[in-house]
């Protein structure tokens, strides 16, 4: 007889009745294609019509350099607080760091703003909102998350980190909602936000540098896309084919 009792430690990520969006294959093949034809014109551009696309960032440098400390400090501030405000896209300010500062202070700096951000937007969402979690999303996807939680511990929060494109907002306002403890949340999601994070900061010193740099970042944000996609579309179908089989006496 089958034991229905157990579960693969991660198997919820992957058998719900819909595929989230970013997963989705036309989704996914959208991106990829996008980047595609993005990196056909720039080349087109470049060399047939002489077009540059690099950034002129002294200026910006500049007038940073002569704030002094006072420029980093106002950053990491800005950063924070648009972690608070999740649909402001955060995408835009690593590329500001990454031309103001270069690849290693700008994703030092970001990665400050984004870590004091999130914890303070956890620590909200456990103060306010941890009790009204099932009436917000349902009683069904909250005891998801909470099987999430309880599996998977810190692994959950990191992919989720690491995945790009996933807002890094809202995942620390629903991490808050669930049981995972503070140390956890903070360890996992410092460990996923920095590669997505330096890469995109990477992408913005390509556009004072070379812009080629910045398409190659881009380039392994697509990889990275399309790791995840297919990583994903694997587990479900071995789920599926699973769940499809006989069960064993």
């Amino acid at each position: 007889m089958t034991d229905t009792g157990e579960r693969q430690p991660n198997a919820s990520l992957f058998d719900g009745e819909e595929t989230p969006l970013l997963l989705q294959k036309k989704v996914v093949f959208g991106i990829a294609g996008a980047f595609a034809a993005v990196v056909v014109l720039y080349f087109l551009t470049t060399e047939y019509f002489g077009i540059s696309y690099r950034v002129d960032a002294e200026p910006l440098q500049d007038w940073v350099e002569d704030r002094g400390v006072l420029a980093p400090i106002v950053f990491i501030v800005v950063l924070a607080l648009s972690v608070l405000f999740a649909p402001v896209p955060n995408a835009p300010i690593y590329i500001v760091a990454g031309i103001l500062w270069g690849p290693v202070l700008g994703t030092v700096y970001c990665m400050v703003g984004l870590t004091m951000g999130s914890a303070v937007a956890f620590w909200i969402a456990r103060w306010a909102g941890q009790r009204h979690l099932r009436r917000l999303i349902g009683h069904r996807l909250a005891d998801r998350l909470d099987h999430l939680v309880e599996t998977m511990g810190g692994r959950v929060v990191f992919w989720s980190r690491m995945i790009p494109a996933v807002n890094f907002d809202w995942i620390s306002f629903v991490a808050g909602m669930t049981a995972v403890s503070f140390r956890v949340f903070i360890v996992y999601s410092f460990l996923g936000m920095l590669f997505p994070t330096a890469v995109a900061v990477v992408a913005g010193d390509g556009l004072g540098r070379d812009p080629r740099i910045t398409l190659a970042a881009g380039g392994v944000w697509v990889g990275v896309i399309l790791a995840s996609a297919g990583y994903f579309w694997m587990r479900r179908h071995h789920l599926v084919r699973g769940a499809g089989s006989p069960g064993k006496q």
